[in-house]
């Protein structure tokens, strides 16, 4: 109920009751009163066929700022790979209500679709809206090339240089959990399925190596590649972890738990190595860019 102020009226109605009028005054709100309408609970996850339909509305609406183009360039993609990945920048000159309202006056529904949430309006009620800080989004993709999620490429790095598009479950938003992505060259010429950490790193690897890459969203966030591998039906594995396994003792325990699990279901694991020059190219991604030597070993 939203009250203003001033003296309360006294109405008599027609059974002879006494009723009290209140004079409403945009922005105040009893205490208490309307937080589930204005905030409801989190949604639940949309289906994957519904978060499609809105991200790829959602990526029309918006450019891709020629730094970030130059970057993608620097990471070793060509302009035809950026654009069929379909990499955009986030916006910084439109509020991003605006965008939200476009999709939602689209007939689009926002609920269940991580990423974008609610916020107060100073008028009163809620609003859709999405975060906005500097960066580029990275569609993920699963088997089937439906968009089931967004990644961040923050420009600003303090707080990770990754960050999923989700969350805000106490405005109305909700999670995309932990996905991994499916990768696919514009041509595919080795029948393997490879699996890296990072899905960037999966779409530069894909276009290297002219396979299907699965990127995880981290070495020990692997339970998700499982059902993306069933899913594809691949019977070979490239695991092509970071090459620090050899020193960080998660990525080498990730890698181990995935190629045991595989295994179990009966399919051939193989593993990826090179010798790294530097730091720089501990990635598979970096390495094929840099032109090393990939071998293919038994796990």
């Amino acid at each position: 109920m939203r009250v203003g102020e001033g003296a309360i009226k006294h109405i008599t109605l027609s059974n002879g009751q006494v009723a009290h009028l209140h004079r409403l005054q945009p922005g105040r709100v009893i205490p208490g009163q309307d937080r589930e309408d204005l905030f409801p609970r989190e949604a639940p996850l949309a289906p994957a066929d519904a978060r499609d339909r809105v991200y790829r509305h959602f990526l029309r609406l918006l450019d891709l700022h020629p730094r970030h183009k130059e970057e993608l360039i620097r990471r070793g993609l060509s302009e035809g790979e950026i654009k069929r990945n379909g990499y955009k920048s986030i916006p910084e000159q439109v509020n991003p209500w605006i965008i939200c309202k476009k999709l939602t006056r689209s007939g689009l529904d926002l609920a269940g679709i991580p990423g974008f949430y609610r916020a107060e309006s100073k008028y009163g009620g809620s609003y859709w809206t999405f975060n906005s800080s500097p960066g580029y989004f990275i569609p993920l993709r699963d088997t089937k090339g439906r968009i089931q999620a967004l990644q961040r490429r923050m420009d600003d790095k303090r707080n990770g240089k990754y960050m999923l598009f989700s969350g805000h479950s106490d405005r109305g938003g909700c999670s995309c959990g932990t996905p991994a992505h499916v990768a696919r060259p514009g041509e595919v010429k080795d029948g393997r399925v490879w699996i890296t950490e990072g899905q960037l790193k999966a779409d530069i690897a894909a276009a290297y190596l002219s396979a299907v890459v699965i990127g995880a969203q981290g070495a020990t966030s692997w339970k998700p590649v499982v059902p993306e591998v069933l899913e594809l039906g691949a019977r070979e594995i490239v695991i092509a972890y970071d090459r620090d396994q050899e020193t960080n003792k998660e990525v080498a325990r990730g890698k181990r738990m995935l190629a045991a699990e595989l295994k179990k279901l009966g399919i051939t694991v193989r593993e990826a190595i090179w010798r790294a020059r530097s730091k720089e190219e501990k990635g598979i991604d970096d390495a094929l860019v840099a032109g090393l030597e990939i071998r293919v070993v038994g796990s």
